[in-house]
């Protein structure tokens, strides 16, 4: 019984030290909003193309299955999408992505009307992504701000 009873003691101890090297191992992929870039106005709605850098900061390739994002401008919800299948990121490499999307023209100028009025070109954003893999069971989720500077590009 004594025996039985140190057997587990040990089994446990074991998984448990393997439990806490795997989980400190873990590292989360890094994303950016590297720039936004505006294309052409079509009609009502104004084509931005998003840019992202992924980095992956792990000795494996990182396989993304579904990436999806939300980026609020001024705290007004203006861009969000999914992207499925993405290429392979390298071990502790970087990839740049990019996503056309439309926003609605009335929504970009209450935003530019912000920067231009109250911050000195100056637009605030906040950025939610969240990556899904095969390997993991739910989303890694990252939730970044930053700000954007109009006036050095347009001299506000």
């Amino acid at each position: 019984m004594r025996e039985i009873k140190a057997a587990l003691l040990l089994l446990s101890s074991v998984l448990l030290i393997s439990c806490a090297l795997v989980s400190s191992a873990y590292q989360t992929p890094d994303i950016e909003l590297t720039h936004l870039q505006s294309l052409d106005r079509k009609g009502l709605d104004q084509v931005i193309i998003v840019h992202f850098t992924i980095e992956n900061p792990t000795n494996e390739d990182l396989y993304i299955s579904r990436f999806s994002y939300r980026l609020d401008l001024e705290n007004i919800e203006q861009i969000s999408g999914v992207i499925y299948g993405l290429n392979p990121i390298p071990a502790l490499g970087k990839m740049q992505v990019q996503f056309k999307v439309t926003v609605n023209i009335f929504s970009a100028f209450r935003i530019l009307e912000s920067a231009i009025k109250n911050k000195d070109g100056i637009i605030r954003y906040d950025l939610v992504t969240k990556i899904s893999s095969a390997w993991w069971k739910l989303p890694v989720v990252s939730e970044k701000s930053g700000q954007i500077n109009l006036a050095d590009k347009y001299n506000l």
